[in-house]
């Protein structure tokens, strides 16, 4: 009788193992999480606070069949569709999720899923964001605009690598996008590959439609690369707004000051000008360094540096 006790404790020992799936910190994180939201809507009202109540009393598998079932019931009510976002986001659940999004296979022009990413967006959550928009590469008319938005998230925020590989699907599926392509180049200066920037740029003179500012990437390589001579024709040809920015004024003076003994700043004192209205600080004197005796120094390096 003492060995048939034990057995049936030991069975009690391996169910209750078998089905904590979720550590102690793992539960925490989600009773504690704030970010749950409620709604309004009389007929997704009770589904949803109780899909909340279930998820925070770590009833998993019920709460997660009840997010479902509320979606299903209100397949257009946003908070919904956050919430369990935000469900399978604690749980770090993340293909589970996707693979419901894929199956849902929401229409390119869902009023409901724009408004989904634009909340994410507003409320700060980048990575739930981030987690729909890899769900969303997947159905089909959402995947270049996932591609994108996913490029530029990782670019801004440092990840050259995913941010390439994103740009390069986009440049795959359409060779001359003109995003993707501004994107690359960018890629490319922060890496400091300047042939394959001049490529980039080339391919952008015969593609730009809505942005023709692709000047500096031609300054900036050829500046890179010692063809001085190059660079400069490619900054006097550039507009006038892309001349008021400051990286491609700084790299436009520093042409000249690599080109010339005496450097005359007429041409660059409009723009420098107007980028000072627009809140530049550097006063003149600093900015053209030929125009002070303190400046000289800064001159004769930048000279040494690319002589």
């Amino acid at each position: 009788m003492r060995q048939f006790r034990s057995y049936c404790s030991f069975l009690v020992l391996l169910f209750f193992l078998g089905t904590c799936r979720y550590p102690i910190a793992k539960q925490d994180s989600i009773e504690s999480d704030t970010l749950f939201l409620e709604t309004s809507n009389p007929t997704a009202k009770q589904c949803n606070e109780e899909a909340i109540r279930l998820t925070k009393s770590i009833q998993l598998d019920v709460a997660s069949a009840t997010w479902e079932t509320c979606i299903l019931s209100n397949p257009n009510e946003v908070a919904v569709h956050l919430n369990r976002i935000r469900f399978y986001y604690l749980l770090e659940e993340y293909e589970t999720f996707k693979q419901k999004v894929a199956k849902e296979s929401p229409s390119r022009s869902s009023v409901t899923y724009q408004s989904i990413l634009k909340e994410l967006d507003q409320r700060l959550r980048y990575e739930e964001k981030v987690i729909l928009l890899d769900a969303l590469s997947r159905v089909k008319g959402w995947e270049l605009y996932a591609y994108e938005e996913l490029a530029y998230y990782y670019l801004q925020t440092g990840n050259f690598v995913y941010a390439e590989g994103y740009f390069n699907q986009i440049l795959e599926a359409v060779p001359f996008h003109e995003n993707a392509l501004y994107g690359m180049s960018d890629i490319q200066v922060h890496k400091g590959n300047w042939y394959s920037l001049l490529d980039y740029a080339k391919s952008l003179e015969i593609s730009a439609k809505k942005n023709k500012e692709y000047h500096y990437y031609f300054l900036k390589g050829n500046y890179e690369l010692g063809r001085y001579e190059v660079a400069l024709k490619w900054a006097e040809s550039a507009s006038a707004n892309e001349k008021t920015e400051i990286h491609f004024l700084e790299l436009w003076r520093d042409t000249l000051l690599v080109l010339k003994d005496h450097p005359k700043w007429e041409t660059l004192l409009p723009y420098y000008r107007k980028a000072k209205e627009k809140g530049y600080s550097v006063p003149e004197s600093v900015f053209f360094p030929t125009l002070s005796k303190e400046g000289k120094d800064v001159r004769k390096a930048v000279r040494s540096g690319r002589s």
